[in-house]
């Protein structure tokens, strides 16, 4: 069966450098238009792969629960691992532009070229009998060094400010941090490469040996030396003053219910002691405080929607989102158990087909779609002519089909790694415009929809009487697809009432900071990416965004269940097969408290009996 070849198919591939060659060599600028095709046919000769054997050296921790390799020795496949690799090398290729001829690089640079020649420092420090001190050495040196530092300190800002304003980046609030620019730096220089990017990938997100490690990257005495506020573990020892209980929970929802009234002075009472009692590298409700205290304090100020636009146009590193997606994928298996379903009902319907049309709502970065090359590369006959339609919202700026369109250029030198014969298409839009004429559909095509988790940001009937859910999935329809994969996020905070919503957003994002709680290092920065700029910017939004303004708007799958059906679809069946594979999985790879489980046709998955997220396959109903 198409499932069973899934999961006993999918092995660690390791490639040869010449298939490698053009994924990391591979730089073009997307145009600017928001509506665009690539055409590509591959070379017969562009797809190596082996087995790649385990690595030995793992982790265990009595959270996991440890694997029979014996069993099933092909676990995960790491193709979407090559596929972040890629990213994170286009990305340290950025910092090569960097201006050497400028005025103050020279500048800087003088200082260096007077240590070098001065008489002093050119005599061999080694040559001093041992015991006897170097009076130029202890003389000269620090004074240099320390106008050196200025220097090119000096220089630098003044280069970052004049030539890339963009990635100038502040510090953070504690001083045991290392500065993230200098972090940068040191990053591009040490990890950016392929084998070192890849090792470490392998090792964090590939199952191998008897258990499974996946846990955070971060080494024992990284965890001990980087103690921070919050972290009690690392207190020293000696009488320390009793901390006052405090319920966090508690006085966010009080505090709530001072902004909903308009009471300023109580609500600036509870902000204050919120803030005096959470932390971003605290336990999970310490986190979580801090970014409902700011979504408060946003709404009691009225500038919700100032604070949230300018959150979205913040520049992030694509080496960091890359990461802090790696570390995702390590904690929690929402992702890889949602590709694997998708897959399945794809294959499932599009047997023996010669040409394969993908119509992906919320395409973003692409990441299912490697893996579904290689299986569509291994499959007997050969693989079909794949055309993908990567649609997604617009993004700010001059290049609203940027991100789209950078998609489809790595999508293609995929194509071309798997033999599969590519077409690209980006549209970047608002969905609810998009017309079945945009997107140019052979009748001789097998058309599959996909979409997974997004269309909870297209505004619903409570902001517009000509609801655009309604026309997105009424143009679904129209196209007439062999099937329709639709995942979602279960959730019942996108109600229009204030306290009810704050209370719904309240108990869902409490469960995925204890799942990141449980699953990852407290220290670990890829973690705070997660919470400050995923978790923390959606709970902005629905805290403090009203009206059109508030995008997050989750529905449960049994509201989704009925827009479907009056839509038109019917529900394909759920295969027991397919929810015992993905139920094994999760218990061999992950934390014991994720959930896997099926109601009324929907794979559900959550964390400690509380759903999160659910998918399910749909046809026309003819």
């Amino acid at each position: 069966m198409v499932m069973d070849d899934i999961y006993e198919d999918l092995s660690p591939l390791t490639l040869s450098p010449n298939s490698f060659s053009p994924l990391f060599s591979f730089h073009s600028s997307p145009s600017p238009n928001s509506h665009s095709s690539t055409h590509f046919t591959p070379s017969p000769n562009s797809l190596s792969s082996t087995h790649s054997a385990p690595n030995p050296n793992s982790l265990s921790s009595t959270n996991w629960v440890s694997v029979d390799r014996s069993e099933d020795p092909n676990e995960f496949s790491d193709i979407v691992l090559t596929y972040i690799n890629n990213m994170l090398m286009e990305e340290s290729d950025n910092f090569e532009n960097f201006p050497n001829e400028h005025p103050t690089v020279l500048a800087a640079q003088k200082p260096f070229l007077d240590i070098i020649q001065s008489t002093d420092l050119l005599t061999p420090l080694d040559q001093s009998p041992i015991g006897e001190e170097n009076p130029s050495s202890q003389n000269q040196i620090p004074s240099s060094l320390q106008q050196c530092e200025f220097a090119l300190n000096s220089a630098l800002n003044e280069t970052n400010k004049e030539e890339n304003p963009i990635t100038t980046r502040g510090r953070k609030r504690d001083d045991d941090f290392i500065d993230p620019q200098d972090e940068r730096c040191a990053k591009s220089s040490a990890l950016c490469t392929e084998e070192a990017v890849r090792n470490l990938f392998d090792k964090v997100l590939l199952c191998k040996n008897e258990s499974c490690d996946f846990k955070s990257p971060l080494k024992d005495d990284l965890l001990e030396s980087k103690v921070v506020q919050g972290n009690k573990r690392g207190r020293k020892k000696g009488a320390q003053p009793k901390e006052e209980t405090v319920d966090l929970t508690t006085l966010l929802i009080n505090c709530a219910q001072s902004v909903a009234i308009d009471d300023h002075k109580g609500a600036n009472h509870f902000l204050k002691e919120i803030r005096k009692h959470s932390s971003q590298y605290g336990d999970s409700t310490q986190r979580l405080a801090i970014y409902f205290a700011d979504g408060l304090e946003a709404r009691l100020g009225g500038t919700g929607s100032e604070i949230y636009r300018s959150l979205l146009t913040k520049k992030t590193f694509t080496c960091d989102i890359l990461k802090a997606y790696q570390l995702y994928l390590t904690s929690c298996p929402f992702k890889k158990v949602s590709h694997f379903f998708s897959d399945v009902a794809i294959l499932d319907a599009v047997k023996d087909c010669k040409k394969l049309h993908i119509v992906d709502y919320g395409i973003h970065y692409g990441f299912q779609w490697p893996c579904f090359m290689q299986r569509l590369a291994m499959r007997p006959g050969g693989p079909p002519r794949l055309r993908i339609t990567g649609i997604d919202l617009p993004q700010p700026g001059f290049r609203p089909a940027e991100l789209v369109e950078q998609t489809g250029l790595r999508l293609k030198e995929y194509a071309k790694l798997f033999n599969v014969p590519f077409e690209y298409q980006a549209i970047a839009s608002k969905w609810e415009t998009i017309r079945v004429s945009d997107l140019n559909i052979d009748r001789e095509e097998v058309l599959v929809v996909n979409c997974l988790y997004r269309l909870r940001n297209i505004v619903d009937e409570t902001v517009s009487a000509d609801n655009p859910r309604i026309r997105v999935l009424n143009t679904i329809r129209r196209m007439n697809p062999r099937v329709f994969v639709h995942g979602i996020l279960h959730g019942s905070f996108g109600v229009p009432f204030f306290m009810t919503r704050f209370r719904e957003a309240l108990f869902h994002f409490s469960t995925l900071f204890d799942m990141l709680e449980a699953t990852t290092s407290r220290v670990d920065e890829h973690r705070l990416l997660i919470e400050r700029d995923l978790f923390g910017r959606e709970a902005l939004n629905v805290i403090a965004c009203e009206g059109i303004k508030r995008i997050e708007r989750p529905e449960s799958y049994k509201q989704w269940q009925v827009k479907n059906l009056r839509a038109g679809f019917k529900q394909v069946s759920l295969k027991k097969e397919v929810v015992e594979k993905a139920r094994l999985k999760v218990k061999k790879c992950y934390h014991r408290d994720f959930v896997v489980d099926q109601d009324n046709g929907w794979l559900l998955q959550g964390w400690k009996g509380r759903i999160i997220f659910a998918i399910s396959a749909w046809k026309p109903n003819v």
